[in-house]
C-alpha cells in the first residue's frame, strides 16, 4: 500500500503543477506543498520496505534446511556428470597415510575424549590404531564418522588419483545419513582462498555467493559480537552448522601452503569437524614447512590413495571394447602394475580416464580418421617417463572428446576447441595467479584497456544511434545518438576504475529492481517540480532535467542489491540474471528520460527566444540522455556488457574463434564442455578444468613444452 500512496503523491503533485500552469497560479506555492509530502512519503517508503524486510526474514534452522536442498540438488547433478554411480566404477582404496604426516593416534584419540561428552560418536567404533582407517569407496563414511575420533580427515593421493571423487562420495554419504540439526556438509574449492584472510569468512562468502538467501540478515546475534556481516551465511560458519569439505588445497600458490596450513589449525575451533585433500608432496612439504614445528591439520587423521590395482584398471579399460577390439589393450595391460612409464601413468582414475577416452574403438565413418592405438604408449624411446605419457594423453584428449566420431557431435571443431581452451588456461595462468576458478566476468582480463574501451563506444554508439534514428527520424537521429552514444559508451567503459573486468555479475530481484524503478522515477518528477517551482523560468527546467535525472541514479541504485541466488547456482544461470539487469537498467532509463525530454524540452522553450524542440526534437534529447546513462549504469551494475565486449575483442583479435563470437556463443562451449566432453567441471557459480594439470598443460601448449604430472 505504501507504493500506492507514492505513486497517488506524484500524480497529485503533477496535477498540481499543470493547474498552476492553467489558472497563472503561483508555482512556489505548488512547490511548497510538495515539500511538506516528502516526510509522509519517505515513512510510507521506510515502512513498506521494513514489512516486507520482516516477513521474508529466514532462521537459521530453516536457512540450514534449504541449504541441505540445496546441497542435494547440486550432488545429484555432480554425480550424474562425474559418472560416480556408473556400473562397475573404478574403485577408490586407501591406507593409513604415512607417521610423517599425521599425529600419534593416541594423541587425536585423546583429544576427542577430552572434550565434552567425550567426544563424537561410540568410542567403540573408533579405529585402535591408523592402520584400522584403511577401506574403499563407500566405507568413506563410516571411516569419517565413525572411526576418526576427532572426525577431522586429510585425503592424500597423487595427481588424478581420485581425491575430488572420494570428496563427492563422502559428500553423498554424510547427506544421506543428516539428521535435522546436524551441520550441513559443503564441498569448498580452496583454489581462490587467499589464507591471510580470516577462513570463516571467506567460507561465509562462498555461501553467499552460491546459495539462497544466505546473505540476507541473521535474525538472531552472533555470539560472541564480531565485525562484519552479520547474515545467515556468517551465521552458520560462526554457530558450527557447516561441515566444510576442502578440496584443492595444493592448488593454492606453493607460497602460501604452510600459512593455509597454519590457518586451518589455529582459525577453526578444534571440535570443528572438517575433510582436507591435498596432493601428498604438497601436503608433505606444507607440513614440513609449517611455522607451528612442522604439525599437520591439527587433530587430523589422514589416509593416502593407492594406485588402481592392475585387474581393475584392465577391466576398466576393456569395458568399452567386445572380441578382437578389446585385445587392443594387451600390450598396455601387460605393463599395468609395473614401474614402467605407461604402468605409472595408468595407475590413477585420470590417467585411465584419459587413454580410453583417447583410445576406446568407436563405430567409424568412412570420412573419420582411424583413432590411434594404445600400443603408441609403450613406446618407451617416444615416451620415456610418466610425464611424457601425460603430456601425450593430455595432447590428445581433446582432439578426442571434440572428434567427429563422439556420441554427441560437437558444434565445434578440434581445432576451434583447442584454440579456445588454451585461451581459457593462459587466462587463469597468467591473470589469475594459477587459480582454477574460471569465472567468466573475470574474462576481461585478457583484453587490453584500448580495444575494450573502443569496441564498447563503438557497439553503444551504433545502438543508440539506430534507436534514436528510428523514433525521430534517420537523419537527425543517426547523428545526434552516434555522438552521444559513442562519448556514453567511452565514459562508461573509463567509469570503472579499475577496468571492465572489475564488474561484477548481479541479480537485482525483481521485487526490489520495481521498488528502485517506482522510487527513483518519483525522485525524478519530484526533484525536477521542486526545482521548477523554486526557480521557474525556462532555464530552471533544464536544472529539473539534471536534479530529477540524479536523484533517479541515486534513488535507483540505493534500492538495487547485488546477487540473491535463489539456490546453488550454475555460471549460465547467472550470466542469464545478470543480462536481465542490464537490459532492464538499459532500457528504463530512456522511458524516463524520453518522457522527461518531451515534457521540459519538446512543449516548452529551455531557454528565451529559442522555440520548443517539438516532440520529437525532445524525444531525441531525452532518448539520446537516457541511453548514455542507461549505458554507464549499466556497465557500472553489471558484468555481463563487458563480458560481450570481451568476447567481441577476443574474436577480433583472432584469439578466440569466429565461432564463439559473443557471449552466448562462449557460455554454449563451456556447458558443452562440462555436460558432454568431460573437459571442464562446474564449481558453485565458475567452471575449472577437469584436472589443473590439464589446464596447465593446454595454458603452455603454444609457449614452450608442457609437462605431465
Amino acid at each position: 500500500m505504501s507504493v500506492w500512496y507514492l505513486m497517488l503523491f506524484v500524480m497529485g503533485s503533477a496535477v498540481a503543477l499543470g493547474l498552476s500552469e492553467i489558472y497563472e497560479l503561483e508555482t512556489p506555492a505548488i512547490a511548497a506543498g510538495v515539500v511538506l509530502g516528502l516526510p509522509a512519503v519517505y515513512l510510507a517508503w521506510a515502512a513498506f520496505r521494513a514489512d516486507r524486510a520482516e516477513a521474508s526474514a529466514l532462521d537459521e534452522d530453516t536457512a540450514a534446511v534449504e541449504l541441505a536442498k540445496a546441497v542435494t540438488n547440486w550432488l545429484n547433478e555432480e554425480a550424474r556428470f562425474r559418472r560416480i554411480y556408473e556400473s562397475q566404477p573404478l574403485p577408490v582404496v586407501w591406507r593409513a597415510a604415512d607417521e610423517d604426516l599425521i599425529e600419534d593416534w593416541p594423541d587425536v584419540a585423546g583429544l576427542a575424549r577430552s572434550w565434552p561428552g567425550g567426544g563424537p560418536g561410540d568410542q567403540a567404533h573408533w579405529a585402535r590404531d591408523a592402520a584400522g582407517l584403511s577401506g574403499q569407496d563407500a566405507e568413506i563414511g563410516d571411516v569419517f564418522l565413525k572411526k576418526v575420533p576427532t572426525r577431522r580427515l586429510v585425503i592424500l593421493g597423487e595427481p588424478g588419483g581420485g581425491k575430488s571423487v572420494l570428496l563427492v562420495r563422502l559428500l553423498a554419504d554424510l547427506m544421506g545419513r543428516r539428521s535435522d540439526g546436524d551441520p550441513v556438509p559443503v564441498l569448498f574449492s580452496l583454489a581462490s582462498w587467499n589464507p591471510r584472510h580470516p577462513l570463516k569468512d571467506w567460507l561465509a562468502e562462498q555461501l553467499r555467493r552460491e546459495y539462497e538467501r544466505l546473505s540476507d540478515t541473521a535474525p538472531t546475534l552472533l555470539t560472541p559480537p564480531r565485525e562484519g556481516p552479520g547474515d545467515l551465511a556468517q551465521a552458520l560458519v560462526d554457530h558450527g552448522r557447516i561441515l566444510p569439505l576442502l578440496d584443492g588445497f595444493d592448488e593454492l600458490p606453493p607460497a602460501l601452503h604452510p600459512v593455509a596450513l597454519k590457518a586451518l589449525s589455529r582459525e577453526l575451533p578444534i571440535d570443528q569437524p572438517l575433510v582436507l585433500a591435498s596432493r601428498t608432496a604438497v601436503y608433505r612439504a606444507a607440513v614440513a614447512l609449517n611455522p607451528d614445528t612442522g604439525m599437520s591439520v591439527n587433530g587430523a587423521a589422514a589416509i593416502q590413495l593407492l594406485p588402481v590395482e592392475p585387474p581393475h584398471a584392465a577391466a576398466y579399460l576393456r569395458r568399452n571394447g567386445d572380441g578382437r577390439a578389446g585385445h587392443q589393450w594387451d600390450m598396455v595391460i601387460a605393463r599395468l602394475g609395473t614401474d614402467t612409464p605407461v604402468g605409472q601413468a595408468l595407475s590413477t582414475p585420470l590417467g585411465l580416464f584419459l587413454a580410453r577416452t583417447i583410445y576406446a574403438p568407436r563405430p567409424q565413418a568412412a570420412s573419420v580418421p582411424e583413432p590411434p592405438h594404445p600400443n603408441e604408449l609403450c613406446d618407451i624411446t617416444a615416451f620415456p617417463t610418466r610425464a611424457a605419457v601425460y603430456t601425450r594423453l593430455f595432447d590428445a584428449f581433446i582432439p578426442a572428446a571434440y572428434g567427429p566420431d563422439h556420441r554427441r557431435p560437437p558444434r565445434w571443431s578440434a581445432g576451434q576447441a583447442q584454440q579456445a581452451l588454451a585461451v581459457l588456461a593462459r587466462h587463469l595462468e597468467a591473470h589469475r595467479g594459477g587459480s582454477t576458478d574460471l569465472a567468466w566476468w573475470e574474462l576481461g582480463m585478457t583484453v587490453p584497456t584500448v580495444p575494450q574501451y573502443l569496441t564498447a563506444a563503438l557497439v553503444t554508439g551504433l545502438f543508440g544511434a539506430v534507436t534514436v534514428g528510428l523514433v525521430v527520424g534517420i537523419s537527425f537521429g543517426l547523428v545526434l545518438g552516434l555522438v552521444g552514444m559513442l562519448v556514453a559508451g567511452l565514459v562508461a567503459a573509463c567509469a570503472s576504475p579499475y577496468g571492465l573486468d572489475s564488474a561484477l555479475p548481479g541479480q537485482y530481484p525483481s521485487r526490489r529492481y520495481r521498488s528502485g524503478l517506482m522510487l527513483g522515477l518519483m525522485a525524478a518528477l519530484v526533484a525536477a517540480l521542486l526545482v521548477y517551482g523554486f526557480a521557474g523560468g525556462r532555464a530552471a527546467q533544464y536544472a529539473g532535467l539534471i536534479a530529477g535525472a540524479a536523484f533517479w541514479s541515486m534513488a535507483g541504485d540505493l534500492t538495487l542489491g547485488r546477487v540473491d541466488l535463489a539456490e546453488r547456482v550454475g555460471p549460465g544461470t547467472v550470466m542469464a540474471q545478470d543480462r536481465r539487469n542490464l537490459f532492464q537498467i538499459v532500457l528504463v532509463y530512456p522511458l524516463g528520460f524520453g518522457l522527461l525530454g518531451v515534457f521540459l524540452c519538446g512543449l516548452t522553450s529551455p531557454f528565451p527566444g529559442i522555440p520548443a524542440f517539438g516532440i520529437g526534437g525532445g524525444l531525441a534529447v531525452g532518448l539520446t540522455a537516457g541511453f548514455a546513462y542507461g549505458v554507464a549504469a549499466g556497465y557500472r551494475e553489471t558484468a555481463w556488457a563487458a563480458f560481450a565486449v570481451t568476447t567481441t575483442c577476443l574474436t577480433v583479435l583472432n584469439r578466440l574463434p569466429w565461432s564463439l563470437m559473443g557471449p552466448w556463443s562462449l557460455m554454449a562451449f563451456l556447458q558443452d564442455a562440462h555436460e558432454h566432453r568431460g573437459v571442464l567441471r562446474q564449481v558453485g557459480t565458475v567452471y575449472q578444468f577437469r584436472h589443473i594439470d590439464l589446464q596447465r598443460h593446454l595454458a603452455q601448449a603454444q609457449h614452450g613444452s608442457p609437462s605431465g604430472p
